[in-house]
């Protein structure tokens, strides 16, 4: 049987960043694959590695076996946090319309396919479940010296919280963990270059989260974090939180797991797909909740904190970009079949 021939269009949407990250390493793992040739001319499929509910991402015209990768519906799930307007309604059904004639949807969790049955109406059968991974940066260990200068270029303190968010996106929960770890007396550092954006007035409503972390004084903004130094700020963490409301995996918390970074998070969405069953858990709506489990994470005593990094760790070898890659294919051959 010859070798199905791929076409992944557009696939320097966002470098660098989440969907592109993705996209790169879809194609360096579907490359390795005898079963796949990568190509533009005359493909078998076309490939979209991402979806955006509110631009014109997806052709109304499938001129080959469309396959597309939806990876969250944040923007539905919250409807009353991130407001559509009038032009992003009249897109989102645009967007909706062409997704109805793919031959298939490729999705990160169990969570997200439940979530694109509900939302956009589409057969369970169309839709595929294929976990992402993390990059191996996370599967080195830092060096004491790179521990060294990445604590002096952050200026971290001994002992702080840490977490990851690209911007202050309402799904985070930002402002809840600031306010447990506030409590708690221990600092919290927020990783992610969106959490440095100007407030401009009027604040538009996804970024409310933005002004309501500016009453915390102990609260470390880096920005951007290069994934080496990410992953030596989880050897330098007490703790890594994912406080979120919805997540359509949870990729930095499964860096964290891989890392061996102690982890606490909240326990909606996808994320109970990621951790593994004793981890540390929370609901996210609850800040009693929250700060009960946070507060439990930094008082474990040497050998309760080695098992749950151990069992964590063990629980992140089950990811892989290569598990990603034979999963994806699998989709191309229903599709063809």
């Amino acid at each position: 049987m010859p070798p199905v021939k791929v076409y992944i269009a557009g696939n320097d949407h966002s470098s660098g960043r989440g969907v592109g990250v993705y996209a790169e390493h879809l194609i360096a793992s579907l490359s390795k694959l005898s079963d796949i040739k990568l190509t533009d001319k005359d493909p078998d499929i076309i490939h979209y590695p991402f979806f955006d509910l509110f631009y014109l991402t997806l052709p109304f015209k499938k001129i080959k076996p469309t396959v597309v990768t939806i990876h969250d519906l944040t923007p539905l799930v919250m409807a009353d946090r991130y407001p559509k307007g009038i032009r992003g309604t009249i897109k989102l059904l645009l967007q909706w319309y062409s997704l109805r004639s793919v031959s298939a949807i490729i999705t990160d969790s169990e969570n997200s396919k439940k979530d694109i049955e509900k939302y956009f109406r589409i057969s369970a059968h169309k839709i595929f479940v294929t976990p992402l991974a993390v990059d191996d940066d996370y599967r080195k260990d830092p060096s004491a010296a790179n521990l060294a200068e990445v604590k002096k270029k952050f200026h971290l303190p001994d002992r702080f919280v840490l977490t990851l968010a690209a911007g202050p996106n309402p799904n985070k929960n930002l402002p809840s963990l600031a306010e447990v770890t506030d409590r708690l007396g221990i600092p919290l550092v927020i990783v992610g270059k969106g959490l440095l954006q100007e407030i401009v007035k009027p604040v538009e409503a996804e970024l409310i989260d933005l002004v309501r972390l500016q009453v915390y004084n102990h609260v470390i903004y880096p920005g951007y974090v290069s994934n080496e130094d990410f992953n030596a700020m989880l050897y330098l963490a007490s703790l890594y939180v994912q406080p979120s409301y919805y997540e359509g995996f949870g990729l930095p918390l499964l860096e964290a797991m891989t890392s061996g970074c102690l982890i606490a998070s909240s326990k909606t969405s996808s994320l109970p797909e990621i951790y593994h069953d004793e981890a540390i858990t929370f609901n996210p709506r609850k800040l009693k909740s929250m700060e009960k489990a946070i507060g439990k994470a930094l008082k474990l005593s040497p050998s309760a904190k080695a098992k749950q990094i151990a069992l964590a760790k063990d629980k992140a070898k089950t990811f892989s970009w290569s598990k990603t890659a034979r999963l994806t294919l699998a989709v191309y051959q229903k599709v063809l079949t």
